[in-house]
């Protein structure tokens, strides 16, 4: 599977959030069969959320091409998404959506050269 490079105009479906990582951490929900929540300090200088809390989120947009920024500094950078209804998502104040629960990779698509592909 060749993913795609950061860069450009992404579109963004109506119904899906977007989620930026890397090439391992993907195979690693892969392999774990979830897309996994964390504490703000995973990955992040911050050590609380925007709304103040601690509790393990993962972290969403609705803009596809909003989440590039977010990809980890280390690692090929890759794009996932998630329909809407595949978890109970919460809107931040920032606008952006999250889980508090852990997300099955059957519900995770990656974007690649040949457009959006089951992950699992």
């Amino acid at each position: 599977m060749k993913t795609v490079r950061p860069g450009g105009a992404l579109p963004s479906d109506a119904g899906y959030l977007y989620h930026a990582t890397n090439l391992e951490n993907a195979r690693d929900i892969t392999e774990d069969g979830f897309l996994l929540t964390h504490r703000p300090e995973y990955g992040t200088d911050q050590d609380v959320w925007p709304d103040g809390s601690r509790q393990k989120r993962s972290y969403f947009s609705a803009r596809a091409d909003a989440v590039w920024c977010f990809a980890p500094v280390h690692g090929e950078p890759v794009i996932l998404r998630i329909a809407r209804s595949a978890a109970d998502f919460k809107r931040e104040s920032t606008g952006d959506f999250y889980a508090t629960t852990k997300i099955a990779a059957k519900h995770v698509e990656i974007l690649t050269d040949d457009g959006w592909e089951p992950l699992a």
